[in-house]
């Protein structure tokens, strides 16, 4: 029963996996183990003739040139290239069909960026008239806040079936709390059950190839 073939991995999966291949003694215990968990569904998408991972040009963006050799030698002859549904032109994105305007999802989460008071559009537009001439607005807070919520987005356009993740603070404990508050159809309950950390994804992904 093979099913999982899209597998969109968070920026901060890539980020720690290659830290762990690099220097695994400097992970905390946690991201480790859920490194070592990610060494092993990265070895079974290796080995399988459907599966992939996805991911985006913002994605590329947030590993920067620390882990950009990584990624090109150990995930790009792997992985497929998917659009973002909705963002903003504020310099970080080149016009080579990384952007979809609209899609079908794009802008659909962006309840989650102020679910809780949190008066995101008020804090971006600060950010925006307080910037200094040589700065830009992808580097501040209120900027930085939407990149999950379009790496999700994202996620959910290419109609993948995981989303792997090891934040859980801004991502799974939000999608948990957020979940009670949606119809079963909406698509905050499709992210809430494809988002999982690399270990439970690779125990679904284990259970899938049986």
């Amino acid at each position: 029963m093979d099913f999982m073939k899209n597998i969109f991995v968070d920026t901060c999966v890539w980020w720690h996996w290659f830290s762990y291949l690099k220097q695994s003694s400097k992970l905390s215990s946690n991201l480790k183990a859920e490194s070592e968990a990610f060494q092993q569904i990265y070895n079974i998408v290796l080995n399988s003739s459907s599966k992939q991972f996805v991911f985006n040009q913002k994605i590329v963006d947030e590993l920067s040139s620390q882990f950009a050799a990584q990624f090109k030698e150990k995930v790009l002859p792997f992985a497929k290239k998917v659009p973002i549904p909705l963002t903003r032109l504020d310099g970080t994105y080149k016009f080579d069909g990384s952007i979809l305007c609209g899609g079908n999802f794009g802008g659909t989460l962006r309840d989650l960026l102020v679910i809780y008071g949190y008066k995101h559009a008020d804090k971006l537009e600060e950010a925006a008239e307080f910037l200094a001439p040589d700065a830009y607005l992808y580097k501040t807070k209120p900027r930085k806040k939407e990149f999950d919520i379009e790496h999700m987005e994202s996620a959910l356009e290419c109609d993948a079936e995981l989303f792997i993740t090891t934040d859980e603070k801004t991502i799974l404990n939000l999608l948990e709390k957020a979940v009670k508050l949606y119809p079963t159809q909406h698509p905050v309950v499709r992210m809430h059950l494809i988002a999982k950390l690399p270990s439970e994804s690779l125990s679904i992904l284990m259970y899938s190839n049986q």
